[in-house]
């Protein structure tokens, strides 16, 4: 990769010096000795003179050879430089997004004075908002989710034939004795259950994977799902190969994209290991097939697969694949005792339409949502017993409606956090298809939006925050229209 980047810096920096002097491709030929055609593929990143003709090349455009091959791309190219030099192109598969590394290469090549005003905005904006490369990273995992619409049918395969390979029922929910036995019998693996206890300052995470030694040190405060899905991930770590992994359960020992993308992939490769797809297909397709739905089977369902609120919602995404429904969102939702916060931990939403990122915004997120109800529901009844419901929410100055199922409950892990999840299917022909229940009166309906700062609801008992944001669009208009009707 540094050979080639090193022939595009080459590139532009002679496209750059040739439009300065005012030079054509011909002009260019005549001074050099050079046909118009290496020039053009000199100037694309695909060619680099030897000696003699470098020589000639750098005189015709009044620079020193040296200057021409160095890594030095003068103060107009220097973004693009960066770029080139960054690891975002090193690291990222771009062929994930259908993006030809050389197609990209040449647009580089091809309007650098462009792509150098682009990549000086995209550096202003990461330092105005303080984006790190975990966010870049994390942003483009979400992309590529989003593209495949969060169904990867390879992944599925793989959980099925793990499964198959190593005695373990087709359908069957499996047990967390049946996932130890796998983890240590099949792939060597040395698991200790309180493993992470001897180290206090690592009290905030679930697992750390010691290579060398081939232990897995667990935190003892984890429950017995939240351990079911780490020793699954595990699996899915060693059955899949994937390397280079990360060794903790934690983005902040994250440091390129290939580490996010194969996180991502033991992460789904254990969801669909602990509930197999038909198996929960069917109890899907059978539960939806009713005029009215059963919320208590959330927690049935939880207990039947060994699984937690948020593996067993992103477990809705074969809705995706099997139903042809894209207009499918899934939220998380964290909320803290000891400071009264509200905190949108993850989104995820799989249509351009419905994409709203609140949690991108620094903003209060809308108490209205179902999985705020939920986690409001949880912390009043003072019990560990989780909360589920139904909800149907329209968006406030908005034609889109969403019927949402949600779950919440008292962290087991952090004793002073609620979670609260949530997925979300637009109301459609679509779906009205599959969601025989969607009419029932009985499902409450709510008004929604997307942060406080952003809403115009009057009278919200549940307003976290006044409408500045809404209030400052709304004066800008005012003096547009006040502008238009002056000057009209």
């Amino acid at each position: 990769m540094a050979v080639v980047t090193d022939r595009i810096l080459f590139g532009l920096k002679v496209r750059h010096l040739r439009q300065d002097s005012g030079l054509s491709f011909a002009e260019l030929s005549v001074k050099t000795g050079l046909s118009g055609s290496y020039l053009n593929e000199i100037e694309k990143g695909k060619k680099t003179p030897r000696p003699e003709k470098l020589a000639a090349l750098a005189t015709a455009l009044s620079v020193a050879p040296e200057w021409l091959i160095s890594d030095d791309p003068g103060p107009h190219l220097a973004p693009v430089a960066a770029l080139l030099k960054s690891n975002f192109l090193n690291e990222l598969p771009l062929d994930m997004f259908g993006i030809d590394l050389g197609r990209l290469l040449e647009l580089l090549a091809s309007a650098p004075l462009q792509i150098n005003a682009f990549v000086s905005s995209l550096v202003e904006l990461a330092q105005n908002h303080a984006l790190g490369e975990d966010h870049f990273y994390l942003s483009a995992m979400r992309a590529y989710q989003e593209l495949n619409n969060n169904y990867f049918p390879e992944l599925e395969e793989a959980a099925r034939t793990c499964r198959v390979q190593f005695d373990l029922d087709l359908t069957s929910p499996l047990t967390l004795s049946q996932l130890k036995r796998v983890l240590i019998n099949e792939f060597g693996i040395r698991l200790l259950p309180e493993g992470l206890n001897q180290y206090p300052e690592l009290g905030h995470l679930r697992s750390v994977y010691i290579p060398k030694s081939r232990e897995l040190l667990l935190n003892a405060n984890l429950s017995a799902e939240q351990t079911a899905f780490q020793i699954s991930k595990e699996i899915g770590f060693h059955f899949l190969k994937l390397d280079p992994r990360p060794l903790a359960s934690t983005t902040q020992s994250i440091t390129s994209f290939q580490q996010v993308l194969h996180n991502f992939k033991a992460g789904y490769f254990a969801v669909a290991l602990m509930m197999e797809e038909q198996s929960f297909l069917n109890r899907l397709e059978t539960a939806c097939a009713s005029s009215s739905f059963d919320k208590d089977i959330l927690v049935q369902w939880m207990a039947e697969f060994g699984v937690s609120p948020d593996v067993l919602l992103q477990r809705f995404n074969v809705i995706t694949a099997h139903w042809q429904l894209d207009h499918v969102f899934f939220q998380r939702m964290v909320f803290r005792t000891n400071d009264q916060q509200y905190r949108l931990d993850k989104e995820l939403h799989l249509h351009r339409e419905d994409r709203q990122y609140a949690g991108r915004l620094n903003e209060e997120y809308c108490r209205r949502w179902l999985s705020s109800q939920l986690i409001r529901e949880v912390v009043e009844s003072g019990t560990k017993s989780p909360a589920t419901g139904l909800m149907k929410a329209h968006f406030h100055s908005g034609k889109e409606s969403y019927l949402c199922l949600g779950i919440a409950r008292a962290s087991s892990f952090h004793p002073d956090e609620y979670v609260g999840v949530m997925i979300g299917v637009r109301e459609d022909i679509q779906s009205r298809k599959y969601f025989q229940f969607i009419n029932d009166p009985t499902i409450p309906a709510r008004e929604v939006n997307l942060t406080c700062e952003r809403c115009g609801i009057d009278s919200c008992s549940e307003r976290a925050a006044p409408p500045v944001v809404l209030q400052r669009k709304q004066q800008r208009q005012v003096i547009r229209d006040r502008i238009k009707k002056i000057t009209g």
